[in-house]
């Protein structure tokens, strides 16, 4: 399962995480770089950290599947339409497809899984949610700077709040940093995604040559 996880990169209640403090925001719309992206050992969870937040969500069951599947190799993903709301609850949409050169075999068991035909493609869209922590204090280990991304990527996040609605101020990171210096969410290890096609907001795969 962990390799296959490496493929991809609920809302989080941690006891203690977060905050009773409120600040006013009247929203807006920010793009923030990404230093990383990472998933759980166990694939439960994936988690996108920025230079100032960390944006933690459970792994979609498609998702699940797709990457425990026999076509997974074949899987390009994308992920955007980011929002975020008053109370640091984020939601965006995911785009899973077969590239060209998948065989008719992984094509009939992409549908079979509940993929769907659009002209020629095998595709399927979904939503995450999850939410949004404050990076700030997360001292990240070398690790993190020398399994850089391959190349200069960023998150585009609206903050959809309602109007004359406090917003809660953002929660601390979950995340910990352990004496050996793997990265951890409430216990279960992280580990960084490598060889994927994934992108967000549109650009271009994090990992691929």
């Amino acid at each position: 399962m962990v390799g296959r996880m490496l493929m991809l990169g609920c809302m989080l209640m941690l006891s203690g995480c977060v905050t009773s403090a409120l600040y006013e925001s009247d929203g807006k719309r920010y793009v923030e770089p990404i230093n990383q992206v990472m998933v759980s050992t166990d694939g439960e969870w994936f988690v996108v950290l920025g230079i100032r937040h960390h944006y933690v969500f459970p792994m979609p069951e498609e998702l699940q599947h797709t990457f425990e599947s026999g076509f997974y190799p074949q899987v390009r993903a994308t992920f955007g339409g980011f929002k975020v709301n008053n109370f640091n609850r984020i939601s965006g949409r995911y785009r899973l497809w077969l590239k060209p050169e998948a065989n008719e075999a992984q094509r009939a068991a992409a549908l079979e899984a509940g993929y769907q035909l659009e002209g020629r493609t095998v595709l399927y869209e979904g939503e995450v949610s999850g939410k949004r922590y404050s990076a700030e204090g997360f001292d990240a280990p070398e690790a993190i700077h020398t399994q850089a991304l391959n190349g200069s990527y960023s998150i585009t996040v609206t903050e959809a709040l309602s109007p004359g609605v406090v917003a809660m101020r953002t929660a601390a990171t979950p995340l910990a940093v352990l004496a050996d210096g793997a990265v951890v969410l409430a216990a279960i290890p992280l580990v960084v995604i490598v060889g994927a096609d994934i992108a967000i907001n549109g650009m271009p795969s994090l990992h691929s040559p």
